[in-house]
């Protein structure tokens, strides 16, 4: 940036911004919402781009070869940095499936499209995405390409009306993307999120605040300004608080922080951002942040990756540490060597643009040939020690479709809803479920031979009355359509018949699911609720299996890999569910005898491939934990009437 625009209380709200961010992803639980601190970085851009072209396009020496050159230096030698020193980090630490992805992320980063690859990949949201170690890329390929895009907009829209046809252009993005990201995140979340169009009215947002006339009032009164400072702020750390990963995001709501980083940009300085965000520390961590935004997901990715999903206190601000250290040695080291000087023709050192702009496209394509390389040795399992190249030939899907085709074989007729049908003289199993009745239909067979058991399941749909609830399945768009046939034939059955639920057993379903058991307890039912399965988080028990192969040290210890509190739900969930009258079903002492373990003890073969269902060996074992443990109990349950 030309010093003529430098503003040290912007280094002090990039800094705000980019700690949120870091205290975000280290997962310290007081700031859940510190991802917005992406959207006032959004912001931030659009003013200080719009500032820079409309002012040359005033004085009549704008140029796109200046400009574009600028962005190049400016953002991509040190994302070529870090992406060199990623890549031979995962190859020691990543197993080959993983390794696969970090390249494909790696390309797509150097190519600035991280966002529509990860669009294509992963809701941002989803737990499986925290494993990716250049997910926060996204963001990059979002400003990139608005880089690309924004200045031939500006250009003609200020030679068609001057900075008022810019204004007028501005304030058309930003109502318009506005309502459009509004509109888009009721029906496709990850468009929303990831799709640049719809982040453009942040950037737009900025742009206003550079060139919209009357709106520098605040600067007027030192009283103003300040207030306007330390209400900006309040909305960002509001937002950064108070915010979280399930409420609807982007859209309107995220125009509080967005409203708090104008506020900061018109205030310009004054009292409290001299305080706040002028001071030396401040500043100088607004001049490194994005070298901090670089480097710090990759450490905490990869640490989490070694050391364990849980952090504690110590490690986050162990790893802050780490983060601050490489994030200033890539700033020194990379960022500013590459940053061209005010006439754009060379860097403070004397280097070329041309010979800036030959080294970037020489290590870019060294780079993508690195992970072409390792995308074609399909991510170098040779690598592993032979007993976790064995691992790597288990086949889940294989297994999945064997216990598909047990259930299809076993389970006739099949109707719509449900398969088999009850026969008189029997005892009658009603198994409802999610994707997880498949394993428990395995699993009852083989624990009670004699019973019959008819069977209704749909993958994301849990057997649960609330249509809320039904109506977030990802899955199977008929959800709540589906619950209310299955769940009125469960009312309907005979008393003597016994109902087994079967779904992921999560916090935000729970209440859904006390009053399921309930309603069917008041009807009079025999109730059995299949207890809280994951154990494990962020990778898969194959994937465990294979690191306790290769690192040694974590040898058949599965605590670092253990969720926070595992099994968290047999406590007070549990004595609720059996304060009904119905049975809670408890996987506790399937996977613990003293420790943890995912592998059955004896033979030393997995129970499960993917943390959320048991594997057709898994459900098998499981059958014998339930007749050992959860006799039946037809008949012997009286109807409650009022459970408090």
């Amino acid at each position: 940036m030309n010093n003529q625009y430098y503003r040290a209380e912007i280094d002090g709200l990039r800094a705000v911004s980019v700690l949120v961010i870091i205290l975000f992803h280290l997962k310290v639980s007081a700031f859940s919402g510190g991802f917005i601190g992406v959207d006032v970085f959004f912001v931030v851009s659009g003013y200080l781009i719009t500032q820079i072209i409309v002012s040359s396009l005033g004085a009549g020496n704008f140029s796109f070869r200046d400009f574009y050159l600028r962005r190049i230096a400016r953002i991509l030698p040190a994302l070529i940095a870090t992406i060199l020193v990623v890549l031979p980090v995962a190859m020691y630490l990543q197993q080959p499936a993983a390794l696969i992805h970090t390249a494909q992320e790696s390309i797509y980063a150097l190519l600035s499209l991280s966002n529509i690859f990860f669009w294509t990949e992963a809701n941002y949201w989803a737990p499986s995405a925290e494993k990716y170690v250049l997910l926060h890329t996204w963001s990059l390929g979002v400003e990139e390409q608005f880089y690309l895009v924004y200045p031939l907009l500006l250009v003609a829209s200020h030679r068609i009306a001057g900075v008022r046809g810019v204004v007028t252009l501005l304030l058309l993005i930003f109502i318009g993307g506005a309502l459009a990201s509004e509109a888009v995140l009721k029906a496709d979340r990850s468009a929303a999120f990831y799709f640049t169009p719809l982040r453009f009215y942040e950037f737009a947002l900025g742009g206003l605040a550079a060139t919209m006339p009357g709106l520098k009032n605040l600067q007027k009164t030192r009283e103003s300004a300040t207030t306007a400072t330390v209400l900006g702020l309040g909305l960002i750390l509001y937002a950064a608080i108070e915010y979280h990963g399930t409420m609807a995001l982007p859209g309107f709501d995220m125009l509080l922080p967005l409203s708090g980083a104008v506020l900061i940009l018109l205030a310009g300085p004054n009292p409290v951002a001299r305080l706040l965000l002028m001071n030396p520390l401040m500043s100088y961590l607004g001049k490194i942040s994005y070298s901090l935004y670089l480097t710090h997901w990759p450490i905490v990715v990869f640490y989490r990756y070694y050391f364990g999903a849980n952090l504690s206190a110590r490690e986050q601000v162990a790893l802050f540490a780490v983060i601050l250290v490489a994030s200033t040695l890539l700033n020194r080291g990379v960022e500013r060597r590459f940053r061209l000087s005010h006439d754009g023709s060379a860097t403070a050192g004397g280097t070329s643009s041309r010979t800036v702009l030959l080294a970037v496209a020489a290590t870019t394509s060294t780079a993508i040939l690195i992970c072409i390389a390792t995308i074609s040795a399909k991510g170098w399992p040779s690598r592993m020690p032979e007993e976790a190249r064995a691992m790597l030939e288990i086949n889940p899907m294989a297994d999945m479709i064997r216990r598909a085709k047990f259930l299809e074989k076993n389970c006739t007729p099949r109707g719509e809803i449900f398969c088999g049908e009850r026969q008189a003289g029997k005892t009658n199993i009603l198994l409802l479920g999610d994707s997880r009745a498949v394993d428990i239909y395995i699993a009852l067979k083989n624990a009670y031979p004699d019973a019959n058991i008819r069977t209704s399941y749909a993958m994301g749909c849990p057997p649960v009355f609330s249509p809320l609830i039904s109506r977030l399945s990802p899955f199977f768009k008929d959800c709540p359509e589906f619950n209310e046939a299955r769940l009125q034939a469960a009312l309907d059955t005979p008393k003597d018949d016994i109902i087994f639920l079967a779904q992921q057993v999560e916090g935000w379903r729970i209440e859904a699911i006390r009053e399921t058991v309930e309603r069917l307890r008041k009807a009079g039912k025999t109730v059995y609720l299949l207890g809280e399965f994951t154990i494990v988080e962020h990778t898969t028990p194959i994937e465990i299996a294979i690191d306790l192969q290769r690192f040694t040290p974590y040898a058949g210890n599965l605590d670092k890999y253990l969720v926070a509190e595992p099994f968290k739900f047999d406590g007070e969930f549990a004595e609720q569910v059996n304060s009904l009258g119905a049975v809670y079903i408890s996987y506790r002492d399937f996977f613990f005898d003293g420790e943890y373990h995912l592998e059955d003890r004896k033979t030393g073969e997995l129970l499960t491939y993917d943390g959320l269902h048991l594997n057709q060996y898994g459900a098998k074992r499981f059958g014998r934990y339930l007749r050992d443990n959860y006799p039946l109990r037809q008949g012997d349950m009286n109807s409650v009437t009022d459970p408090n």
